[in-house]
């Protein structure tokens, strides 16, 4: 109990002299005015640097190392007020959107149903109570098609791996084998557009121990962490700082100046699944970017089903509004007749009006959003295509005629493209361009290359 009572004291102090320093402290400094040892206030460091936006950097003036904190200090993960604003937002339209999508499919083949009885009893002109009995069958039929739309929507959807004509792997859920369940989905691909297999967020984490453990003797640096995130180095150096206080490394600087973590202590023998924890920035590639993910005749079918619909809706509502004189003076009767000119004249109107038309409008809204994302997901597969292929090479100089030929075997992309987008990964990398005498452009990465290379 005592000793948790000092680390917390440690910390406590060690807070003190970061709001001091604005935000910066060095370990050795941290000694003297605290008469901790340097274990002590190194292990207080790893505490606060795994709660805390920081990156450790080395100290050209003191010596050894600094810790520089975000100040005033920045608890990791917290999200700005703006972030939880749109995760609200996020939140709701996931609500809006279950809710939408157990009724999207249910609706539009129930109405069609629906409105299909209605226009055959007009159409044959039957007045008499036997309409009843086709209602009934009809109602059967429905209650059918919502009992199984709701059990398949319920079901987790497995997910594969595919791969583009470029050889590029990415996730995607498996195509349903039930027809029934596959429609229905279809019609809310249609609305809203396919769905993405999720993020599982605790996975770097795993991904990182397990690169440590396979992939290095127990020693990496922030170029490890762009090699495994595609990260800046400004957040890459967080990001080793972090790990180290999560996985009680230390970190060190080797006599060339390079800051380094030390995870020994979780070294030792591995699982034989545990590589399967890696994939490598430049394997995290995105599904494509789909406006509705179903074949044209899927679309096709959906579109007529919805226009039918659209149209008996408008229908219904003119004879909801104008019923016969044979119907007021009881000359027509029938369960069909009683609906139209009833009480129902909401939900075989209205309502069916209202969501038929959303159908249509909801694609025609997103459609100048679809058009962003396609754009954004094929500048982040660029990205991922060239900052893998610079860290996996573990070259320190690349021409851009080299990085074009490299990305053109792995997606559709002009030059100037390319040329826009290395220059910001020469920001995101601390990187350098020269143009030679005879006109050739080359990247120059020193540091990635000298971390990489580390001894």
């Amino acid at each position: 109990m005592a000793k948790a009572i000092v680390k917390e004291e440690i910390i406590s102090k060690l807070k003190n002299i970061i709001k001091v320093n604005k935000g910066i402290i060095n370990p050795n400094e941290a000694v003297s005015k605290t008469g901790y040892s340097k274990d002590d206030v190194l292990s207080g460091l790893n505490r606060l640097i795994e709660l805390f936006e920081a990156k450790v950097v080395l100290d050209d003036v003191a010596g050894g190392l600094r810790y520089v904190f975000k100040y005033p200090l920045y608890q990791r993960g917290k999200k700005t007020a703006k972030e939880v604003f749109a995760s609200i937002g996020r939140g709701a339209l996931k609500v809006f959107k279950t809710i939408y999508k157990s009724a999207v499919g249910v609706v539009l083949i129930a109405y069609t149903i629906i409105f299909a009885i209605i226009l055959l009893v007009a159409t044959r002109g039957k007045n008499n109570r036997n309409n009843s009995n086709n209602s009934g069958f009809g109602v059967w039929i429905l209650f059918r098609v919502i009992l199984e739309a709701i059990f398949w929507s319920s079901v987790a959807r497995p997910y594969y791996i595919q791969e583009d004509r470029y050889g590029n792997r990415y996730k995607t859920y498996k195509k349903e084998e039930k027809k029934g369940a596959g429609f229905i989905k279809g019609v809310f691909s249609f609305v809203f557009g396919p769905e993405t297999p999720p993020i599982e967020e605790e996975a770097d984490v795993r991904e990182v121990a397990s690169y440590i453990r396979l992939k290095t003797n127990g020693i990496i640096t922030a170029a490890n962490m762009i090699e495994l995130a595609g990260i800046s180095y400004e957040k890459a150096e967080s990001r080793l700082a972090e790990y180290c206080g999560k996985f009680d490394g230390f970190l060190d600087v080797n006599n060339e100046g390079i800051v380094y973590g030390n995870f020994s202590n979780i070294m030792g023998s591995t699982s034989r699944d545990e590589h399967k924890n890696i994939t490598y920035y430049i394997d995290e590639i995105e599904p494509p970017v789909e406006f509705t993910g179903n074949k044209t005749g899927r679309n096709f079918g959906i579109i007529c089903m919805n226009t039918f619909n659209l149209i008996m809706s408008f229908v219904v509502l003119n004879m909801h509004n104008n019923p016969p004189i044979e119907y007021l003076n009881g000359e027509t009767t029938g369960i069909i007749w009683d609906m139209i000119y009833g009480g129902f004249g909401f939900w075989l109107g209205w309502f069916p009006l209202l969501v038929s038309i959303s159908y249509f409008a909801i694609p025609m809204i997103r459609y100048p959003n679809f058009l962003i994302k396609k754009k954004n997901r094929n500048n982040r597969v660029l990205h991922k295509i060239l900052i893998g292929n610079i860290c996996k090479s573990r070259k320190k100089s690349f021409t851009l005629s080299e990085l074009v030929e490299i990305a053109k075997t792995k997606m559709n992309v002009k030059e100037d493209t390319i040329r826009d987008m290395m220059f910001i990964i020469l920001r995101e990398l601390s990187g350098a361009m020269e143009i030679k005498e005879d006109g050739t452009i080359l990247y120059t990465f020193e540091r990635l290359y000298d971390e990489f290379n580390l001894k």
